[in-house]
């Protein structure tokens, strides 16, 4: 039993090293002028969709963990980029000269503005990988902490964003609301969050968000895991997970509905789970029985 756990350790760890080797450092700009550097990870098809990554506060582009892997397993090209403001995309050109910004230094109400803007970032990425000769009609986006707030904002307005998935949102990080986004994205919401997240406003804003949602969704509230990626470190299947469901919603079933029904889930769960009829639809709240 040890060696096999050890042998699926030094797997893991294997599997991440080459990961991390395949990878491309990529810089592009945003039409507000800020320099974004970004992790770049081919898929074999140059038409496979795509699956931006954004990070918490405080984090960066390399903070994704085992979610990266899943997801470059699962068939998705995959861009994990540091965020305006943050890491490595802290310098933006203005009328005024080169100026360094970073989100942490701003008042609230700057920061509030860059947390709106964020959007542009993931247009420029898509910019970017279609320079590169990447496809961009199939796109996913993959948020943690304010990181699903700039997701929403950006699917409200792209087409071309299929699906979110969002580790441990909220309803108004730094004051910004995305209720509404929520509201009037149709495509797939996938979101997880944990009772014991320190952020004590994510569970409430997690499920506020998914009530706001009118399209095909699973919404997850484990007992514990703590906030943001410290999700995909707490439960080890939960990357797979995600990227399967990610990878179902660009590739639907053939004769799948897209209609969408409520539906309460019987028998003991692990967490307070959003179950969708099939591999997704509008779900009602799963009570645990017995």
């Amino acid at each position: 039993m040890r060696g096999t756990v050890r042998s699926g350790i030094a797997l893991a760890i294997g599997l991440l090293v080459a990961w991390s080797a395949a990878a491309e450092t990529v810089g592009f700009e945003t039409e507000d002028g800020f320099s974004l550097t970004a992790e770049l990870w081919r898929a074999k098809d140059p038409g496979a969709p795509v699956a931006i990554l954004l990070h918490q506060l405080n984090q960066d582009r390399h903070s994704f963990g085992a979610l990266q892997p899943a997801l470059s397993a699962a068939g998705f090209t995959v861009l994990s980029l540091d965020q305006r403001g943050q890491g490595a995309s802290t310098h933006r050109r203005t009328p005024q000269g080169e100026k360094t910004i970073r989100i942490r230094s701003l008042s609230r109400e700057r920061a509030k503005e860059l947390v709106r803007d964020g959007a542009k970032d993931v247009a420029a990425a898509l910019a970017e990988l279609s320079r590169l000769g990447l496809a961009t009609s199939s796109v996913v986006l993959v948020g943690s902490s304010y990181g699903c707030t700039v997701a929403l904002l950006a699917a409200e307005k792209d087409p071309r964003v299929r699906a979110v998935a969002l580790l441990s949102p909220g309803a108004d990080y730094f004051g910004v609301d995305v209720l509404g986004a929520a509201r009037s994205f149709r495509g797939t919401l996938i979101a997880v969050a944990a009772e014991d997240d320190p952020v004590d406003s994510s569970p409430p804003g997690t499920r506020a968000i998914g009530a706001a949602h009118e399209g095909p969704e699973e919404i997850r509230i484990l007992p514990r895991g703590g906030h943001g990626t410290a999700l995909l470190e707490a439960e080890p299947k939960l990357a797979a997970e995600i990227a399967a469901l990610l990878a179902a919603a660009v590739h639907p079933p053939r004769g799948a509905s897209t209609r969408t029904q409520p539906q309460r889930v019987q028998g003991p769960l692990p967490e307070e789970t959003l179950r969708p009829p099939g591999p997704f639809g509008r779900a009602g709240v799963a009570t645990p029985s017995g």
